[in-house]
């Protein structure tokens, strides 16, 4: 029997919050028809109506702001993105200028080499 391997790499930091603060939005969304049964002045207010109201502003709050961090996090992964790739692209040219300088090297090594050769060989 085989079972199929999986691998064990877990989501990144940014996968896992932001996934999250996507599923709050639909879910704060199903209270916004509430919130607005409440702040109708024509429909009688009890202490837990008044309640209610105050829970729902603060989720709304809550989601503003988790919106606004969202994209101030979002922001923050496009410029750390860019930063990788620039990076990456400096590493690169730097390791083709070591891979000539390796080239450059072995050839000045065999040069001198045969320098040496040269200079001690007998003279016939």
């Amino acid at each position: 029997m085989q079972k199929k391997m999986t691998t064990l790499t877990p989501p990144q930091e940014h996968e896992v919050l932001l996934k999250t603060m996507l599923t709050m939005d639909d879910k704060v969304d199903q209270l916004l028809p509430l919130l607005d049964l409440l702040n109708d002045p024509d429909h009688p207010m009890s202490e837990l109506g008044k309640a209610l109201i105050e829970v729902l502003q603060r989720i709304s709050e809550d989601l503003r702001q988790a919106t606004s961090l969202r994209e101030e996090h979002r922001a923050g992964l496009d410029q750390a993105s860019e930063t990788n790739a620039a990076l990456s692209q400096m590493l690169k040219a730097i390791s083709g200028q070591l891979q000539e300088i390796r080239a450059e090297n072995r050839s000045l090594k065999q040069q001198i080499s045969e320098i040496h050769g040269l200079m001690f060989s007998p003279v016939d």
